[in-house]
């Protein structure tokens, strides 16, 4: 089976969700943890690190990053290359670096991906500052799509 990036969709079926939070190894070494972030809004990217469309989303997110990080947006890309392309793990910590992603990145597991309600790459979800889900966002969408839900998560 040929794997390829989701068609851009909005789904609002998850959204007002509150998600379990997670503990992960970041590509850096760091720990990483949702509840760090509890009363900011977060992006959660799941991704692979060999996808085209996925990559574009991380710079993308990385200018959202710039844009908002000072203002308390978080961000963190979790990639899926574990259980999707396993001989692509070894790619995520220097894909991050080539990258220079300012958010961390950090291998997804099969379960966390489920919990999150990933259907493929990229799936982009946002949570509020309660760490609800506000909207779930498959395939690549611009920076714009995402702008404004953040601008007005970071506005309460």
């Amino acid at each position: 089976m040929a794997l390829g990036a989701l068609r851009p969709q909005e789904s609002p079926e998850f959204d007002g969700q509150q998600p379990t939070p997670f503990g992960l190894q970041a590509s850096n070494g760091a720990t990483l943890n949702l509840e760090d972030f509890h009363g900011r809004p977060v992006i959660i990217e799941f991704f692979a690190t060999w996808c085209p469309p996925c990559r574009d989303q991380l710079t993308q997110l990385a200018n959202l990053h710039d844009k908002y990080a000072d203002k308390g947006l978080g961000i963190l890309a979790l990639a899926v290359d574990p259980f999707e392309t396993p001989e692509t793990a070894k790619d995520i910590g220097p894909l991050a670096i080539k990258m220079k992603l300012p958010f961390p990145v950090a291998a997804a597991t099969r379960e966390l991906a489920q919990d999150y309600r990933y259907k493929g790459f990229p799936t982009t979800i946002i949570l509020d500052g309660e760490g609800k889900i506000v909207r779930t966002f498959y395939g690549y969408h611009p920076m714009e799509k995402f702008e404004p839900l953040v601008q007005g998560l970071l506005t309460h």
